[in-house]
């Protein structure tokens, strides 16, 4: 039977999990939004380090990195995998028709 110690511990490890998972959530939160803001303005990039060459101003004119676009999914008659068509490369297979 359940006592009321084991029923307060219990309480308190379901808060102290509780409490800990939206710590965690909040955290990694902070850390998308700090790098959705170094993306933007161009401090992610090797070679920038806020000097005076690469101030605020030097951000501020940067244009925003270009949107990548998606390409389908092809199956290979060969091997059977499923490739994109303009970056596959060969399986090793003779017949492949991705190959070099």
């Amino acid at each position: 039977m359940m006592s009321l110690s084991k029923i307060i511990l219990l309480a308190l490890v379901i808060g102290a999990v509780w409490f800990g998972w939206r710590w965690i959530n909040r955290v990694q939160e902070i850390g998308r939004a700090r790098n959705a803001a170094r993306r933007q303005d161009g401090s992610h990039q090797p070679g920038r380090h806020g000097s005076a060459a690469g101030g605020p101003s030097a951000r501020t004119a940067a244009a925003p990195a270009p949107a990548m676009e998606a390409e389908d999914m092809e199956k290979c008659p060969e091997c059977g995998a499923y490739v994109a068509p303009r970056s596959a490369v060969s399986c090793g297979r003779p017949a492949c028709p991705y190959g070099r």
